[in-house]
């Protein structure tokens, strides 16, 4: 069964807890309009919560980034390890979604 995360507001939604460089730069190399990235680009998940839906077609700009993932406790000493491990994520930006027919934004 797999883990599910709680749905983020619309606020969340357009609120970072990190910043990445790397990630900023990569996805203003890629982008082919004057969106800004962290305000423009956000995940599929993302503009979901805003109430917004990727168009049909439209392709994502690949970010390969790392995140923790906690292991199992060691027996020895009970303490449970972190690692990072890579993860994959397509970003959209503003110019390839449309807000959701029904008008509401979640």
């Amino acid at each position: 069964m797999i883990a599910r995360q709680p749905r983020m507001t619309a606020d969340e939604a357009r609120s970072f807890d990190r910043f990445s460089v790397a990630n900023f730069s990569q996805v203003r190399s890629q982008l082919r309009c004057s969106c800004n990235p962290y305000e423009d680009v956000f995940t599929f998940g993302r503009w979901r919560a805003q109430g917004y839906h990727v168009r049909k077609g439209e392709h994502g700009i690949r970010l390969t980034t790392m995140v923790e993932h906690e292991t199992e406790k060691n027996e020895n000493t009970g303490e449970t390890m972190v690692i990072s491990r890579p993860w994959t994520a397509y970003v959209f930006c503003r110019c390839q979604v449309e807000e959701d027919s029904n008008g509401t934004r979640r």
